[in-house]
Order: C-alpha cells, then structure tokens, then sequence
C-alpha cells in the first residue's frame, strides 16, 4: 500500500511540475518577461517561445555568442533594475495578447518601452508567438 501511494504522489507531482510550466497564457508571459527582460537570458526565454520569436532569440544568441564564450552571462547583462507591468490581457480564439509596461532603469537614466506580448496555444500549452516593442 505504501509504494502505490509513493507512486501516485511522485506521478502527481510529476503532472503538477508539467502543467505548472504549461500554465495559463498570462502565467507563461509573465515567465517569458521575466526571462527576457529581467535577466537577459535568451535562451531561458526561449523555453517559453515559439515561431518567430524563437527565431528572434537564435539571433539575438548568436549575435551575442563570442561575449558569453568570453564569459559574459546573462546574470550580468540583466544587472538592471527592471520593472515588468503587467496589462490587462484580451483573448481572440486560441490567441491571447498581453501587454505589459517594461521600466529600466541605469543610474538616473530611465527607459519606458510598452510590449505586447502575444501567444497561441500550441499543441496544448501556451508559447509566446509575437512580441511587439515601442518607447513609451
């Protein structure tokens, strides 16, 4: 009795790590923003893409491959502090756009840029499929 219900825990635990990382569209944005704003860490935030914006993101990797050969890391790019807003998000069929306010701020210097991030469900998760930026 004991190691079925050892069983059914760890494959309950196992369905909870899954669906947790699938999340709602808003759960999935906020981790991609999170990824990509906060932290620079492209590849991180790839995790949480499809389409184009993955094809973005191998370039942005690319572009940047010889400074982290060099040692450069995604923890010192991303040592900004970054504020993430989060907007009212709106669905159209298996679509949902979410916008967000991103702040960065270097010293005294401050940058205000609206995203727009969009995702579609994709063989039963949500992945982020678009993301649009302008200066505030």
């Amino acid at each position: 009795m004991r190691k079925s219900l050892t069983a059914l825990a760890l494959v309950l635990a196992a369905m909870s790590a899954r669906c947790a990382k699938q999340g709602a569209p808003e759960q999935v944005a906020d981790a991609f923003v999170d990824a990509y704003f906060r932290k620079a860490d492209q590849e991180r935030a790839k995790e949480y893409s499809a389409l184009g914006v993955t094809e973005m993101l191998d370039q942005e990797l690319a572009e940047v491959r010889r400074l982290r050969q060099d040692g450069y890391t995604p923890q010192e790019a991303g040592g900004g502090d970054v504020d993430a807003r989060r907007g009212e998000s709106t669905r159209r069929d298996e679509r949902v756009r979410v916008p967000y306010v991103i702040v960065v701020r270097n010293g005294s210097a401050e940058t205000v840029r609206e995203a727009d991030v969009e995702l579609a469900s994709i063989r039963g998760g949500w992945k982020v499929v678009r993301l649009g930026l302008k200066p505030r």
